[in-house]
């Protein structure tokens, strides 16, 4: 298990070490609003946090409703906003372990809702040139299942984690270099 601080949730594998993208980050970390997170590249390390205190271990249930609003994720999905019959704000999914891990849980967040305006929302990584991210469909929208480092350990994952419909998805040097040009 990685160390970390006890006011976070644990890292996804492969989240402290050095990616040939992290470098932009390698000094502060960024803080974003949440209405920007829909441009983030799918695969994208974010911690995300509602500026609560973390409660003291002897309280267990106040932890687990601490740690839904307070960790570590992937930036695994954006679902545009809809306007029929009602109206809904676009939003993202975040998810804090891999698909198929235990303990693998989503969190959506509505990006035009108040309560998310209250949220912090950190990048802490780019997803890494050259690897693959693993997509599943929903209709028009793609899902991240993993962040492979490559395209063989891609291939290794989907072996071991059998999904019937899935994308290999690389991460390009010209897709996250649009990132850092555009200020992001």
């Amino acid at each position: 298990m990685i160390p970390r601080p006890s006011n976070t949730a644990p890292l996804l594998n492969g989240a402290d070490s050095d990616s040939k993208t992290g470098a932009w980050l390698a000094d502060t970390v960024r803080t974003i609003p949440g209405s920007l997170l829909f441009d983030l590249p799918i695969g994208t390390l974010i911690r995300f946090s509602d500026h609560i205190p973390e409660p003291p271990a002897n309280r267990q249930g106040d932890l687990a409703v601490w740690r839904l609003f307070n960790g570590i994720g992937r930036l695994a999905r954006r679902d545009p906003p809809h306007f029929s019959p009602l109206a809904h704000p676009a939003s993202i999914t975040i998810r804090t372990a891999d698909f198929g891990e235990r303990g693998a849980v989503g969190f959506t967040f509505a990006l035009g809702e108040p309560s998310t305006a209250a949220m912090r929302f950190e990048v802490l990584e780019l997803p890494p040139v050259g690897s693959v991210r693993i997509l599943a469909r929903d209709g028009d929208n793609a899902e991240l299942l993993h962040l492979a480092e490559d395209e063989g350990a891609a291939v290794a994952w989907l072996a071991r984690h059998p999904v019937s419909t899935v994308i290999f998805d690389p991460v390009t040097a010209d897709e996250i270099a649009a990132m850092l040009v555009e200020g992001r």
